[in-house]
């Protein structure tokens, strides 16, 4: 747009200590505003071995880095990832991701074996299905289904979730539900393919629970009543400019460790 005369000044009764500004918006309207930077983050993470051993080190280092992008008019985000403790000398995986529709999309790969792609949807009644696969060259096939939903039973919500693993010929149903006070009790029935044509049937169930002491402090369980194994937890960011977490398994010895995360 062309640029207009300079106005007249305007002769107002100002208040003392008061300026009269004129914005620049009108005489830019016109132009188009310059492209915004994409959006990338990233992290690094430190993390100790048991500070409680005779020589406390540097356990291990995590890094994180993602980028969003536009791919065919949709929204997408490339991430790659590091562990050293897994691989010290090259990344541990490298993913893209976005939705199209309303699939949602995940391809990544751990440098060494087939390409993962998991597409997700959910359906009108609340049921999200997952099925996730394996790329290899030109050969692909299904490794795994899910279905979630949430449930009301007896005017309580319970989580469902029902998946089959076709390699294994494994079927899982594991359903969850909150008990009050931060327990939620899980549940959890398998049934694989035996030999010759049977299914072997287990059933597993156990409690969790979780609570927030105060800001920045939080403790957490998960105990198998039917064979007395679990673990309780207590995290604290609070108090050090890092994160400690106490860990007590049952029937095993105890292990601190400090995390020190770093973003840019």
């Amino acid at each position: 747009s062309r640029l207009s005369a300079a106005p007249k000044p305007c002769h107002s009764h100002t208040a003392p200590g008061f300026m009269l500004s004129l914005s620049v918006a009108p005489i830019l309207a016109g132009r188009a505003a310059p492209p915004a930077p994409p959006p990338q983050s990233g992290s690094v993470e430190l993390i100790s071995g048991d500070l409680g051993s005779k020589t406390p080190s540097l356990d291990n280092i995590k890094g994180k880095w993602s980028q969003a992008f536009k791919l065919l008019g949709n929204a997408a985000t490339v991430t790659a990832e590091y562990d050293r403790a897994e691989n010290d000398k090259f990344l541990k995986s490298a993913s893209l991701s976005g939705a199209v529709d309303k699939i949602k999309y995940e391809l990544a790969s751990n440098f060494g074996g087939p390409l993962e792609a998991t597409l997700e949807t959910s359906t009108e009644d609340g049921t999200t299905i997952e099925v996730e696969a394996e790329v290899d060259g030109l050969s692909s096939r299904v490794t795994r289904v899910t279905g979630t939903r949430t449930l009301s039973v007896n005017e309580r919500e319970c989580d469902l979730e029902l998946s089959h693993t076709l390699g294994d010929n494994e079927s899982k149903l594991r359903l969850s539900t909150m008990l009050g006070s931060g327990l939620r009790a899980v549940g959890l029935l398998s049934s694989k393919g035996g030999g010759k044509g049977g299914l072997d049937h287990s059933l597993t169930y156990e409690l969790e629970y979780d609570t927030q002491l105060t800001e920045g402090r939080t403790l957490s369980a998960k105990v198998s009543p039917r064979d007395g194994t679990g673990e309780v937890e207590y995290e604290d960011s609070a108090t050090i400019d890092a994160t400690i977490a106490a860990t007590f398994p049952l029937g095993g010895a105890p292990k601190v460790t400090a995390k020190r995360a770093f973003s840019f």
